[in-house]
């Protein structure tokens, strides 16, 4: 064992009593940040995109000439308090917070015993609010008096858990910065016991981005009886991949992370975090091991059976605990209004005010995927550190750059730099078990009704028909139309008339276009979970029997176009009124007769977008519109179920 790295916060001998038997160990506290799955969240382990929606789905990658939205020029902002309107929020939408909340307290069982909400956008605090109980339970199956309760407050102060991970990639960022490190540098050649059982060639970056193959958990907390053996044993752990091969959330990494920092620092990482990134920045309500003094303030979790307490004031995940409260994976401690801080020194490209904790070019990095390669279509995204395009509790905000992070005691923290947005939801889920948490319900319900305060969905379409806001659901849209025999007036031709088919401001300003033959347009916005949850575009010449496939393309002015190879659109969309064109063949040959179409929007169990909306959709024979929904009639003839409209 290292000698530099073996400094701890000394903890009681019953704390870190070897355990003799298994009987009343927790189940492991890890899963991506998240509890494992149970009834009351549903399916926060998904099952793989099945292959045509991963084959097929559009890519978003090329869009309007900018500036990378991580690149950002604009630092240093501090935050205030801010009216809704004054930074771009809609303050009605936003009323809707408390009782998204109060919906997830009232959930049986509770979804979260108290939790603290924060929005702020464009540097503005703009909505702030606190419900529930900071403390009400003396065990998992009894209650304290009511008059030992703990009201939750917006200054309560929250366990982060895997949170915890982003103040260390923060850390290692920051060595990586001063020279003193390099992401290609081998683990081993900083802690030459980490070459145990053939990781020589794993990687910091490895590490960083949970590529490195190694396991997602062990039992270091009563598995081994002192510190030391605890490290040694994270350390030596064999992988199960070699490096770069495969994606496992792995706190293993973190931890090997963490003392990576206390080695080169010379600091505990508790000491190193405190001096070059809390302080700094003002976070005088974040830290490791918090002291009795701020019991009062801070969120209690849950009774572990193991030490036959309810852990209130110290850190919930026991592998930190038994290293003493503070190691690379967990045990930061903060209050919403200080994350808000922490969030905003990335959206101010490392800045925070006068304090720099990362350079511009190093917060782009650091929020750029590095592991699509190995995850796929519909596969988990990560950076150095950030989760990023994380739909499970992104949600309505999900884009290729939303980050940040979730924590397993029922905490997040979503940045959303193409609005300049940051959304936290601090909570103790697992007070006072772990068996009722299923916070993600509601971090995609308090994200999505903060896409939605900020104007996501274009306006001009939120009368349109919508569909896709519903786990596990099939919606149609469908309407028939009579097209003119092959060859007939305008079947091999001629741009479209007849109220807009050629790209008039109507149909969302697209581009000005001729389609010759008969097609489907589409006015259209789509934010649906990539390959998960899966708009189809169909045609069918036989009353609906069988279903083609439309192959078409969509587009918006300012846009690069988007290709549907297979009439399957997915993915978020780029926040754009798409302008859609399907051509309504078969093969080379135009469909003729009677033809229906239908739009059919199916999601999995567990939805976690804003879904689709179609506005005005038409169907040309080539010359002019035998289908219109801005006419009266042919709008009373689309058969809509599944889809609601509002206009």
């Amino acid at each position: 064992m290292d000698p530099e790295i073996t400094r701890r916060t000394g903890l009681t001998a019953a704390a870190l009593a070897s355990a003799t038997t298994a009987v009343g160990l927790p189940a492991a506290a890890f899963a991506a940040g998240d509890p494992a799955p149970h009834r009351g969240d549903p399916a926060p382990r998904k099952e793989s995109p099945s292959q045509r929606s991963a084959r097929s789905a559009p890519s978003w990658s090329r869009g309007q000439p900018h500036r990378h939205p991580w690149d950002r020029k604009r630092s240093g902002r501090t935050l205030r308090d801010a009216v809704p309107q004054s930074v771009g929020l809609d303050a009605a939408v936003l009323q809707e917070l408390p009782g998204i909340v109060r919906a997830g307290l009232e959930f049986d069982p509770p979804r979260f015993s108290g939790a603290s909400v924060l929005v702020a956008s464009q540097a503005g605090i703009a909505s702030e609010h606190a419900d529930g109980y900071a403390l009400r339970w003396k065990n998992a199956s009894e209650q304290l008096p009511e008059d030992q309760w703990i009201p939750a407050r917006t200054d309560t102060i929250y366990d982060l858990a895997s949170i915890s991970k982003i103040f260390t990639a923060t850390a290692v960022l920051q060595l990586v910065e001063q020279g003193a490190l390099a992401l290609d540098d081998t683990v081993a050649s900083h802690l030459p016991a980490f070459a145990a059982g053939g990781k020589e060639q794993v990687t910091l970056q490895h590490l960083i981005t949970h590529t490195a193959g190694l396991p997602a958990w062990i039992n270091l907390y009563s598995a081994h009886p002192d510190v030391p053996s605890r490290i040694e044993a994270a350390l030596t752990v064999p992988p199960d991949a070699p490096p770069g091969t495969a994606y496992v959330y792995s706190d293993l990494g973190l931890i090997a992370l963490g003392l990576v920092v206390e080695k080169l620092s010379g600091q505990g990482l508790d000491e190193y975090v405190h001096e070059h990134i809390t302080a700094p920045l003002g976070m005088d309500d974040t830290m490791y091991n918090p002291p009795a003094s701020l019991r009062g303030r801070i969120a209690a979790t849950e009774y572990e059976a193991y030490y036959e307490e309810l852990v209130h004031g110290r850190v919930h995940d026991e592998n930190a605990y038994s290293l003493g409260g503070a190691a690379g994976h967990a045990g930061v401690f903060s209050t919403a209004r200080d994350l808000a801080v922490f969030g905003q020194m990335f959206l101010g490209g490392g800045r925070y005010g006068n304090a720099r904790i990362l350079q511009r070019q190093t917060v782009q990095e650091m929020y750029t995927d590095r592991i699509v390669e190995i995850t796929g279509v519909g596969g988990a995204r990560r950076g150095l550190g950030p989760e990023l395009e994380a739909w499970f509790y992104h949600a309505g905000l999900t884009s290729p750059y939303s980050g940040t992070h979730t924590g397993f005691t029922g905490t997040s923290l979503v940045i959303d730099p193409l609005t300049d947005t940051i959304v936290i939801m601090l909570a103790n889920s697992v007070h006072p078990t772990r068996e009722w948490s299923s916070t993600s319900v509601t971090r995609r319900e308090v994200s999505t009704c903060v896409a939605r305060a900020l104007g996501v969905v274009p306006s001009a379409l939120r009368g349109g028909w919508h569909a896709g806001g519903e786990d596990a659901t099939t919606a149609t849209l469908s309407a028939g139309a009579q097209l003119p025999a092959t060859g007939a007036d305008g079947g091999s031709g001629g741009g479209s008339s007849g109220g807009g088919a050629s790209g008039n401001g109507a149909s969302g300003g697209g581009p000005q276009h001729r389609t010759p033959g008969p097609h489907l347009r589409l006015d259209l916005f789509a934010h649906l979970e990539t390959a998960y949850d899966v708009l189809a575009v169909e045609a069918s010449t036989d009353q609906g029997t069988t279903w083609k496939p439309l192959a078409g393309m969509l587009e918006a002015r300012h846009q690069e176009p988007v290709a549907i190879a297979d009439g399957q659109i997915t993915g978020w969309g780029r926040r754009e009124r798409w302008d859609g064109t399907f051509p309504l063949v078969h093969g080379t040959e135009a469909m003729s007769g009677e033809v229906e179409v239908r739009l059919t929007l199916t999601t999995d169990r567990s939805t976690r977008g804003l879904g689709a909306w179609v506005g005005r959709f038409r169907v040309s024979d080539g010359s002019q519109n035998v289908l219109d929904t801005d006419r009266p009639a042919d709008r009373d003839q689309v058969v809509a179920e599944g889809w609601t409209r509002e206009g």
